[in-house]
């Protein structure tokens, strides 16, 4: 090998590391987000499973399955989507905001 060819590996070598070091702290931004989003959804989680629980004739099983995914994205019948909740948190902006930049800085 020459030493453009040496040099040239060294520089995507060097690249590769900095973008695999970038999508780990995109990552731990994206799990920060989702702990403090889980930390929100919990209780109201909880209090409509309690609340399905306590009406007359549900069943338990059912109660959790159905309120089980509270607050996550999910698809209308009208083929649109609901946001998932607590998108805005400071943890979830960020974390969206060091995804975007990401992709502008790969394009």
């Amino acid at each position: 090998m020459n030493k453009i060819t040496v040099s040239a590996a060294l520089a995507m070598l060097a690249v590769s590391s900095f973008a695999s070091a970038d999508e780990a702290a995109i990552r731990a931004l994206e799990q920060a987000c989702e702990t403090a989003r889980e930390a929100k959804l919990k209780p109201l989680r909880d209090a409509e499973i309690a609340r399905c629980k306590s009406e007359p004739h549900s069943e338990a099983n059912y109660c959790e399955r159905y309120w089980g995914d509270y607050g996550n994205a999910k698809r209308l019948p009208n083929g649109t989507m609901q946001p998932r909740l607590f998108d805005d948190l400071p943890e979830c902006v960020a974390a969206e905001e060091a995804r975007r930049k990401s992709k502008r800085a790969a394009s």
